[in-house]
């Protein structure tokens, strides 16, 4: 009822949408990892970057539907050590010994610097304009860094021994991330992702081979290569991925799931999100219907995303349910939005905000 207030009394006026808000994929010609590069990034677009199990297995049926064998994947090789505020490493006092193809980050830990794997599990220090504030909240290091910058801080970077000092006095004992990662290899768009899938640890051995790939044959894994080699390129754009809810969840518990652990439901703000919705649905072994962010005042009759009026829609038969005899809550199911009971329990989508390093 807030939410239909604030819309009200904002006389109703849409919000100006800024174009690919959803990620969305294609593919092109092949050619070699510096050209198909430098083609993604004449339409605003980036190599493919992966952040999970979900995301190998949809590229994996995407090169299955494409008939693809090869595609160029945004992994690189070219950097070892950085905070993730961006800020010079002139002070450090972890010793690492980086196996290849390896992410190792930093964490404070009976206040000595401590390396442990990003995909870990602890609390986290994030530093705003000097004030630094000890989360106990137990999170992995790109989880950590998105929760800070959510709060506009970021992990707490150190510069000095007297700087080193006030953290750990900060951190009253506790083992918490500081924003210290070390690893040789980076996603070209800069975002912090944990995944790694090597195909094989013997081929990153060869140091000539610092460009990444993946084949119809590894189910999203990722293969070292030559950067003169010629895949297919591989391009997205969007800074918010779609994730897929597989349990069933009335339309509220749905909502308050993806609040409480990613960005938000998910809403379609216009063609381009439609279509990364579509690519994805298409891809993923989870039956819909799905659960979306809409919902319909039972007093106005209007649809509302969870801030916003709607703007775009693609409602079945071309027709939005209208007041009384519409149910109150919307999902898409076989690509189209349609009106459903809110208390049936449904698989649903979530947001989630891509984290880029600095």
């Amino acid at each position: 009822m807030i939410l239909v207030l604030f819309l009200l009394c904002s006389g109703l006026s849409h919000f100006t949408f800024g174009s690919n808000h959803l990620r969305v994929f294609r593919f092109g010609n092949e050619t070699d990892w510096d050209a198909a590069l430098s083609e993604c990034n004449k339409t605003n677009e980036s190599f493919v970057t992966l952040y999970d199990e979900e995301d190998a297995n949809f590229v994996a049926n995407f090169l299955v539907e494409m008939k693809l064998t090869f595609v160029w994947f945004g992994l690189h090789k070219g950097r070892n050590i950085t905070w993730s505020d961006g800020v010079p490493v002139t002070f450090n006092a972890s010793y690492v010994i980086l196996k290849e193809g390896n992410q190792i980050c930093i964490a404070i830990d009976n206040k000595m610097w401590t390396s442990l794997s990003c995909s870990e599990r602890k609390p986290f220090m994030c530093n705003k304009d000097g004030n630094y504030t000890l989360f106990e909240d137990e999170k992995n290091w790109c989880q950590a860094l998105q929760y800070c910058r959510h709060v506009s801080a970021d992990l707490v970077s150190i510069s000095n021994e007297s700087q080193n000092d006030e953290v750990i006095k900060k951190g009253n004992n506790a083992s918490f991330w500081i924003g210290l990662m070390h690893d040789e290899w980076e996603w070209v768009d800069k975002s912090c992702s944990l995944y790694r899938n090597w195909s094989g640890e013997s081929d990153l051995l060869d140091d000539g081979e610092k460009c990444t790939v993946s084949s119809i044959l590894g189910q999203g894994s990722i293969k070292n290569l030559g950067c003169d080699n010629e895949p297919h390129l591989f391009c997205s754009k969007g800074k918010t991925r779609i994730r897929v809810i597989a349990d069933h969840k009335t339309w509220e518990q749905a909502f308050d799931y993806c609040k409480a652990n990613h960005a938000g439901m998910l809403r379609i703000e216009d063609e381009n999100d439609q279509n990364a919705v579509e690519q994805w649905l298409n891809h993923t072994d989870v039956p819909g219907p799905f659960w979306i962010g809409l919902r319909q005042s039972r007093v106005f009759g209007f649809w509302i995303w969870s801030d916003r009026t709607v703007t775009y829609s693609k409602w079945k038969n071309g027709t939005e349910p209208k007041l009384p005899m519409s149910n109150h809550c919307g999902v898409i199911n076989k690509m189209e939005w349609s009106d459903e009971h809110c208390w049936r329990k449904l698989p649903f989508l979530c947001e989630e905000n891509i984290i880029f390093m600095n």
